[in-house]
Order: structure tokens, then C-alpha cells, then sequence
């Protein structure tokens, strides 16, 4: 009866363990995204320093930064979670040492009674004498089993006995390394948030410099505001007159599994509304994601679909819409499009070539996706 609910506490312990080395796992990961990211910012951040200097160029810089902030900001957070759960499972395997400490004492004293009543019983002329008072063959052979039940008995207290104290071990051991887990996630931590400050440093310089620019950043903010309602209104106008296509209409279950639609790029500008980098209490909106490509200016179809629109858009140059079922994804900012209304096109399948900006010399592509009329955010959508 003792080593029932023990058992289940093994499990709880093996639970708690494989909870912490899955958290172990999603910061590696995350690590590796992180040095695969920094590298494509770094890129583009060279690409900007080697053009001419200049407000455009500067403003994409701040964006680049923003983004690695948000980057090692996700790291430090995954750090402190996996801080977290070591700190959980250290004091369930604690807990457990507890209760093994306890059910080893009963187990000791309970064994020690075995040995004296052993002790006291180990003549063999007690055991024959034991044999010899039996009445007929019967009883002698019922005392035969009591006999042989007691050593059995015995056997499989010394087997438990050493069992709890096995996993007593394993337990103490399984601390130490989480003690060394978490020493080294505190380590990492420190190493990020020094990483971090640096980042915040350059940040702020480059936002002292465009804060002198304010009239010009409102001037932009203006327009571009302006043109994404005008690309909006031309997408649902073009979604109340256009059909589902019966190309590609498994999209929504590559949630997550789309191929990027440039080769290497980093996300300048995220979906939804959020704060200017700049500018206090000032709002910018979204409506896809803005991708500055850091190596090419080549684009390229996400899923199998069907290209359904191409159209010259202010301030986007030329946009691409391609029907995937009911989904559509929208690529904008293109130049030298390879691609015709109706065509049939494959995943991979080049589409055209970003547009490359005069003054700062970089190619953002401004990339949507639609289901039906609601706008989603492709992020969460293309492979991370």
C-alpha cells in the first residue's frame, strides 16, 4: 500500500521534468530564429549604411532596431519563463524527496522488525521443531507457505526499500542539473539585457534625429495613409466582383507553413495599429506586413493559387492579387511583373521584382492577406 501513491508521484516528477526540458526546447529555438533574424537586420542595416544618408533611410534603420528589440525582448521573456517552470519542477521534485524521505524511514523501521523477528527465528532447529508440531501433512505444508510467504515478504521490502532510494537519488540529481539549468538561463539573461540596452541606445539616437523631422514624418504618415485606404478600397472592390477560385483551396491549413515571398527579409512594419517609433500619440496602421528584403529583389507566390489581378496602385508601383479558394494574398510595391491576370501560378513561382526606392535605395514589399473580406495578419501565417 505504501508504494501506490509513490508511483504516481514518479509521474507527476517525470511530468514536471518533461515540462521543464520542453521549455528548454522553445527558448533554443527561439535562439536560433533570433541569431537567423539578427543576421537578415544586420544585412539590411549594412544595405542602408552603404546608400546615401538620408530621412528615409534613417526612418527604416529605426524600424530594423525596432524590430531587434522586440526580438531580444522575446528572448529575455522566454529565459524568464523557463526560470519559471525549473523553479516549478525544483520544488515538485523537492516535495517528492519529502515523501520519500518519509515512506524510507517506515520502510527502514518496518525492516529492521523483519530482521529481529528473523534473528530471533533463524535457528534451523526452531524451523524444524515449527515443522515437526504440525499435526498431519496438511498443516505442515500451510506452515511450509507461511514460511516461504514471510521471505518473500522480506525480499520485496529490501527491493523497495531500494527502489525509494534510487529515486531519491535520481530526484537529487535532477535538481542539480535544474539548479544549473536555471544558473545558466540567469547568465543568459544578463547577457540579453546588456545586448538589449545596447539596442535601446541606438534606437534613441536615431529617434533624437528623426524628432527633428516631425513635419516631414507627419507629411508621410499622411500619405501613406492615404494610399493604403486607396489599395483597401480597390482590394474590396475587387472582392465584391470576383469569385472563389478552385485553385489552392487548401490554404487554410498551411497556417504557419506559407514560404516567405522573398527569399531573405525581416519585418520592418507589423500588422494591426501600433504606436509610432517617433512621434508621441501618434497611431499607424497596418493592414499586412512590410518586409524589407535582404538579399534580392525577387517575389514570389506563397501557395497555389490563381492570379486574379494586376493593377498599378499609387505609391504601391504595381500590386499582384492572387486567389487562393477564398483566401487572397496581395503583393505590392512590384516592378517588372511576371505574371498575367487568370494565369495559373505554384507556389514558388516568381511573380515580379521589389521595387527599388531612389533615395534610400532599399525594397520593402508590402505583403496582405485576406480571408474573404477580413484582413489577417500574415506573420502568424508564413514559416517561422
Amino acid at each position: 500500500m505504501l508504494g501506490r501513491p509513490y508511483k504516481f508521484l514518479t509521474v507527476v516528477f517525470v511530468l514536471c521534468l518533461g515540462f521543464g526540458i520542453s521549455s528548454a526546447q522553445s527558448v533554443d529555438n527561439l535562439r536560433k530564429e533570433k541569431d537567423v533574424l539578427l543576421r537578415e537586420i544586420e544585412q539590411s542595416k549594412e544595405l542602408l549604411k552603404r546608400k546615401r544618408s538620408s530621412r528615409e533611410s534613417t526612418l527604416q534603420q529605426l524600424q530594423l532596431v525596432e524590430r531587434e528589440l522586440s526580438i531580444k525582448e522575446d528572448i529575455v521573456r522566454a529565459f524568464q519563463n523557463q526560470i519559471k517552470d525549473l523553479d516549478r519542477t525544483i520544488d515538485h521534485n523537492q516535495s517528492a524527496i519529502n515523501d520519500l524521505e518519509g515512506e524510507i524511514d517506515v520502510l527502514k523501521a518496518e525492516y529492521a522488525k523483519l530482521l529481529q523477528d528473523t534473528y530471533l527465528r533463524s535457528s534451523s532447529l526452531n524451523e524444524l521443531a515449527f515443522f515437526l508440531g504440525s499435526e498431519d501433512f496438511s498443516e505442515a505444508y500451510r506452515r511450509y507457505r507461511v514460511l516461504k510467504e514471510y521471505t518473500d515478504y522480506r525480499r520485496r521490502q529490501v527491493l523497495l526499500l531500494k527502489e525509494r532510494q534510487n529515486q531519491m537519488i535520481a530526484l537529487h540529481n535532477d535538481i542539480k542539473f535544474q539548479k544549473e539549468s536555471k544558473e545558466s538561463a540567469l547568465k543568459a539573461i544578463e547577457d540579453e539585457l546588456r545586448s538589449l540596452e545596447a539596442t535601446k541606445k541606438e534606437k534613441a539616437k536615431l529617434v533624437n534625429y528623426l524628432k527633428s523631422e516631425e513635419s516631414w514624418l507627419l507629411k508621410q504618415i499622411n500619405e501613406k495613409e492615404a494610399q493604403a485606404k486607396n489599395l483597401e478600397q480597390k482590394i474590396l472592390d475587387f472582392i465584391k466582383v470576383s469569385s472563389v477560385s478552385t485553385q489552392g483551396t487548401d490554404f487554410s491549413s498551411f497556417q504557419g507553413k506559407l514560404i516567405w515571398p522573398v527569399r531573405k527579409g525581416t519585418i520592418i512594419n507589423r500588422f494591426g495599429e501600433h504606436e509610432h517609433p517617433v512621434l508621441k500619440n501618434v497611431t499607424i496602421k497596418n493592414n499586412g506586413i512590410d518586409i524589407q528584403s535582404a538579399e534580392d529583389d525577387g517575389v514570389f507566390c506563397v501557395h497555389n493559387g490563381e492570379v486574379s489581378r494586376v493593377v498599378a496602385i499609387p505609391g504601391f508601383n504595381t500590386t499582384v492579387l492572387i486567389r487562393h479558394g477564398k483566401y487572397l494574398t496581395v503583393y505590392a510595391n512590384l516592378i517588372e511583373v511576371e505574371v498575367k491576370q487568370g494565369q495559373k501560378i505554384d507556389a514558388g513561382a516568381k511573380i515580379g521584382r521589389i521595387f527599388r526606392d531612389d533615395i534610400s535605395k532599399s525594397m520593402v514589399l508590402h505583403f496582405e492577406i485576406w480571408n474573404e473580406n477580413q484582413k489577417v495578419d500574415p506573420a502568424i501565417w508564413l514559416q517561422k
